[in-house]
């Protein structure tokens, strides 16, 4: 495969956070001649992840190969378009909750990172949201121990702690989630997911580990999505007002995607086995209200902030209960990974990506 083609077709933001990626992560060796299986490899936080190890591939000469299962031949690949013919990506099709694995070569990697993840959706089809957590890592567990995969990765999440009174909060600080709230059916069903990954560690030596993703964001993010950092961008990229449905005073962090993949590999290869890891930064947190401000002021001129009813803005979308999400890094850290983007720097990429 001609690697001029892909970085004159990859998004050049995009390409960026490779070529970084590639030069700055230090363990690539413990990926060379690895076999690795991807659900959800066409999504926003798990294309950055194949297309940094298909990167890597392609310039240390890795002699990876990577099955990416995306949910049907309808299924958005515009991310993976620059990379769809490279020989060592082979991309099949099926739902995670009921693919048969019949015929499919054993994978010495596995990570799972199907899983419906916007809350407009969860009103509408919260089945759908609860199958790939639940009955998709139950198969695919059993999958990777049949297999006798080295490496397990569960996307899960941040909402698995629930309302949290901690003012900075570790992986055993777990706060109330009400399992009868159709908007639990996320974070619930993530926590079976993880409950089902730490079963498989400690009955059948699968070594697992799990990635707990609070807000993050990058290039390629769509814009129609219904989260509040895409409302903005979206708002700031059509020429009019930066609208929060909200005070504004919910405080966040925000990851951005380079580092999240970073951080993913470091679990990869450090990780320990039936052990969950916060990935998020910290460093970031800001309230709604000033990222608005922060995202406004990247337009040339600049747009105004404005407040709008929420219930005419977001028809069907389901709010979070959490007015504060600072999770500690500490347990990660240990590892050997940091986020080095700061919140103003990743802003100013993610925009400048849609530019290009």
């Amino acid at each position: 495969m001609d690697l001029q083609i892909i970085k004159d077709s990859e998004n050049p933001i995009v390409l960026e956070d490779l070529d970084s990626l590639v030069t700055s992560f230090p363990l690539w060796e413990f990926f060379r001649d690895q076999s690795i299986f991807i659900t959800g490899g066409n999504g926003h936080l798990a294309s950055y992840l194949l297309r940094s190890l298909l990167y890597a591939n392609h310039l240390l000469d890795l002699n990876l190969n990577i099955t990416c299962l995306a949910r049907s031949h309808r299924s958005d690949l515009f991310r993976l378009l620059p990379w769809i013919s490279s020989p060592s990506l082979d991309v099949v099709y099926g739902p995670v909750e009921s693919y048969a694995y019949c015929g499919t070569k054993p994978h010495s990697i596995v990570i799972h990172a199907a899983s419906g993840a916007t809350p407009s959706v969860y009103q509408y089809n919260p089945v759908g949201i609860i199958l790939p957590n639940s009955v998709g890592t139950m198969r695919l567990c059993h999958q990777a121990h049949i297999w006798n995969s080295k490496r397990f990765l569960f996307f899960s999440s941040g909402e698995v702690y629930g309302t949290n009174k901690s003012l900075l909060f570790s992986e055993d600080s777990y706060g109330y989630l009400d399992p009868c709230s159709l908007r639990s059916c996320y974070a619930e069903s993530k926590r079976c997911g993880e409950s089902t990954c730490v079963a498989y560690s400690h009955q059948y030596g699968l070594h697992v580990v799990i990635a707990r993703i609070f807000h993050t964001y990058g290039p390629q993010m769509k814009l129609d999505d219904g989260r509040v950092f895409q409302d903005f961008i979206r708002d700031a990229l059509e020429g009019r007002e930066i609208r929060i449905s909200s005070l504004g005073d919910a405080r966040r962090s925000f990851c951005y995607l380079s580092d999240a993949t970073r951080g993913f590999l470091h679990l990869i290869v450090h990780g320990s086995s039936g052990e969950a890891y916060n990935l998020s930064n910290p460093a970031t947190e800001t309230s709604i209200r000033d990222l608005a401000n922060l995202i406004a002021n990247l337009s040339d001129p600049p747009r105004e902030v404005c407040f709008v009813n929420e219930k005419h803005f977001k028809p069907g979308y389901m709010c979070s209960p959490v007015h504060r999400s600072l999770p500690s890094i500490a347990k990660i850290q240990k590892l050997g990974w940091n986020p080095v983007v700061d919140l103003h720097q990743g802003t100013s990429r993610t925009f400048d990506s849609y530019l290009n």
